[in-house]
């Protein structure tokens, strides 16, 4: 067990009996294989070999799994967590290459038996990416396909939330609704169409993901007080001058 005195690793794995607790460390925890459900603070994540989790220090957090699972837990001592990671916030990662390659050089120490000293030439590395600032994965995925259809029991798996916990954590992340936010994405897409190209409104429509044309014009007086073909004569005019 580690004394939380010193950056460690082990491979661990969960039972279906559910478990809260909190303690001095931090931890990031890095898949395996399995599936581990796991509530840190407010917020409830499902992990899964997509998924990376950081658990603040003293925060309570409630965890359990009914499948096999084996997971890669570091212990990270309260002073040296990143100052920007110290709040009572668990933090999913997506997985990627770089969080692969991470969990492959612990690995690799961990067979050596010489993780200390390997952990914490390491970590400066894992610091940094802990750090990084994310933009919710569902969010950006709604800007990277607005054009297509969008659902919120998509957007939900996206997180790993069940849909109507999404609903709730989207509105305090944004302020609106997943179905407000799609739409504000696609109106601002299509005033930017609108502005810059003379695609028709039925061409901007379908490009923002709309299927037709009454469907952009419905948004459009909706939110600007005008019709598509009215916003593009008038930032014209705008243009012009």
């Amino acid at each position: 067990m580690n004394i939380y005195k010193e950056l460690a690793a082990e491979r661990r794995t969960y039972t279906a009996d559910q478990v809260t607790h909190s303690h001095s460390f931090a931890q990031l925890i890095l898949p395996l294989h399995g599936v581990l459900a796991i509530e840190v603070g407010a917020d409830n994540f499902l992990l899964d070999e997509q998924l990376v989790l950081y658990v603040p220090p003293a925060c309570n957090h409630t965890f359990h799994s009914t499948v096999r699972n084996e997971f890669l837990v570091l212990d990270i001592p309260h002073f040296m967590v990143p100052a920007g990671r110290m709040n009572k916030k668990g933090i999913p990662y997506s997985w990627n290459n770089k969080w692969k390659g991470i969990r492959y050089l612990i690995l690799n120490e961990l067979e050596e038996n010489a993780q200390r000293a390997a952990l914490k030439e390491l970590y400066p590395y894992i610091s940094h990416h802990l750090l990084q600032e994310r933009q919710p994965r569902s969010i950006q995925y709604i800007h990277d396909h607005y054009n297509e259809n969008i659902t919120v029991q998509q957007l939900a798996a996206i997180e790993h939330y069940n849909r109507s916990y999404y609903t709730d954590w989207f509105l305090k992340e944004t302020g609106k609704s997943p179905s407000a936010y799609i739409q504000e994405v696609r109106l601002n897409k299509a005033k930017e169409l609108l502005r810059d190209t003379t695609l028709s409104v039925l061409q901007i429509a379908l490009q923002v993901g709309l299927e037709q044309q009454s469907s952009l014009t419905r948004l459009f007086k909706k939110n600007e007080e005008s019709t598509p073909s009215q916003y593009r004569t008038k930032h014209s005019i705008r243009k012009m001058k």
